[in-house]
């Protein structure tokens, strides 16, 4: 005997997006590593728009990811004392000047650091053949190596707090040049790479992840968004709509089922996520319902982002 039962189950998530904290953070490791500005916006977009978005242009932040690993060790420059000194003279009154405004929040290394890094990638990459690129590729490189150099001064005081930004942009312009030319030679087949790997994602997941308009290459969505929360106070805003169909065969009164889940992952849009589970109930169709009804619950607590 063979029966078909139709199950809708329908699991919101709301979430928004919440201010973001002063410091930035590049080691977004289950977010394919990638550096974001305290202020970027991330969002959630479903399959049926998704693939439209996986573009060239929407690539370039995971590839200056992917391609800073493959030219860091090359690319050691280290901060030129003009630099520093230069750098120094313009961030201590910057730094006293936040410390003085309560609503600006303490000035903490790492900020000043990107705040000078950046400068110096907007004044490099004014006149580059692609923008984008460099710009991506020198930011990754700000943030990588500001957050190695900076994330952990405890100073109490601008000036030596300027010290240490002041090295740690220094030195991250020193390379970024170095990392510009390289990962320049590589984005053209990096970003082919990425527009599949986004597509992929897109159909077998049924969405993807983008920050600002460039997609996040990631192996769990789940996990990228934990962390984007957790690191920067970002929440996305996911609703899903489950269509389970069970497949019941039965034997006497032993009773075997398969349960299929397809879920319609809704963020300004909908999107399909897949979600296999088989069950063994022996208490006929009772059991298969509540076999459904703990699959449903893992369900809504592994995509309640």
């Amino acid at each position: 005997m063979s029966k078909r039962i139709q199950m809708f189950v329908s699991v919101a998530a709301a979430g928004l997006l919440l201010s973001l904290p002063s410091v930035a953070r590049a080691d977004l490791e289950a977010c394919g590593g990638v550096y974001l500005n305290v202020d970027a916006k991330c969002e959630f977009v479903p399959k049926e728009t998704c693939t439209t978005r996986c573009e060239d242009v929407a690539m370039e932040t995971s590839c200056a990811a992917r391609l800073y690993t493959k030219c860091e060790g090359e690319c050691t420059a280290t901060a030129e004392v003009s630099c520093v000194e230069t750098c120094q003279t313009d961030c201590t009154p910057e730094c006293e000047s936040l410390e003085a405004d309560g609503d600006a929040g303490p000035a903490n290394a790492m900020g000043l650091c990107m705040s000078s890094c950046q400068q110096d990638c907007n004044d490099d990459c004014a006149d580059a053949e692609n923008q984008g690129e460099c710009r991506s590729a020198c930011a990754h490189t700000c943030g990588e190596i500001c957050e190695k150099d900076c994330g952990d001064d405890k100073s109490e005081s601008c000036e030596p707090r300027c010290e240490v930004a002041c090295t740690g942009s220094c030195t991250a312009q020193a390379s970024s040049e170095c990392q510009v030319s390289c990962q320049s030679e590589q984005f053209s087949v990096c970003k082919t790479e990425q527009v599949t790997v986004c597509e992929e994602e897109c159909t077998q997941t049924g969405g993807a992840l983008f920050c600002e308009g460039q997609f996040l290459a990631v192996t769990d969505i789940q996990a990228c968004a934990d962390e984007l929360h957790a690191e920067l106070a970002i929440d996305v805003d996911i609703e899903l709509d489950v269509d389970v169909d069970v497949d019941v065969e039965c034997d006497g009164g032993d009773c075997e089922a398969e349960a299929e889940a397809e879920a319609d992952a809704e963020a300004d849009g909908d999107a399909k996520l897949g979600c296999l589970a088989t069950v063994d109930p022996n208490d006929g169709l009772g059991g298969v319902l509540l076999a459904l009804g703990i699959a449903g619950l893992g369900l809504t607590r592994r995509r309640r982002i």
